[in-house]
């Protein structure tokens, strides 16, 4: 390949030997491309918990609430704290007696004042505190332990049983503003 002055392309000036790449090879480099940022959107989730797991070991609670979508966060307790003290929701035409509204707005309230990152912290390693003399758990005996999977292309669970035998404790995720955020979790009801 020559340049327009004739000489061979390795002497040729810059701007001739810089080409954008033919057209044939533009479709193999979308694909690539394309299979990238799917390699990356699929293992997103699963840095984000990671980011979360080493947030709560640190105690860092700035990236702990980077990951959370409060609102979404605050109803998904409220409506689970309100069913669990006072059973279902009444019917669309009925009006709750006094002292449903009065729980109600209390449960509110309290949710909205109390939820911060630092009571999510306290609340996150009691729930999976582990005795000091117990060992690190195998990584088979971790995998065991753990679930995660897409519910749909924006949203992912992930689950963790923290106890022998115990049903899992589900987190809810949410793509959102460009990152995976916490929208509910699923505590297991004790028995």
């Amino acid at each position: 390949m020559r340049d327009p002055a004739g000489l061979p392309a390795e002497f040729a000036p810059a701007p001739f030997r810089l080409a954008l790449p033919s057209l044939r090879r533009t479709p193999h480099i979308a694909g690539a491309l394309f299979v990238a940022l799917a390699c990356i959107y699929a293992l997103s989730p699963y840095l984000a918990l990671w980011s979360l797991s080493s947030a709560l070991r640190s105690h860092d609670t700035d990236t702990l609430a980077q990951h959370i979508d409060w609102s979404a966060l605050s109803a998904s307790l409220k409506s689970d704290t309100l069913e669990t003290l006072l059973g279902p929701p009444p019917a669309e035409d009925d009006l709750p007696d006094f002292g449903t509204s009065f729980a109600s707005g209390a449960v509110s309230h309290a949710i909205d004042t109390h939820l911060t990152p630092e009571t999510l912290m306290t609340m996150a390693s009691q729930m999976i505190h582990a005795p000091a003399s117990a060992p690190a758990p195998g990584l088979m005996a971790l995998y065991a332990r753990i679930s995660a999977h897409f519910v749909s292309p924006l949203r992912f669970e992930a689950g963790l049983i923290t106890g022998p035998g115990g049903k899992p404790t589900i987190v809810h995720l949410k793509f959102e503003q460009w990152r995976w955020k916490i929208t509910r979790f699923d505590i297991p009801k004790a028995a």
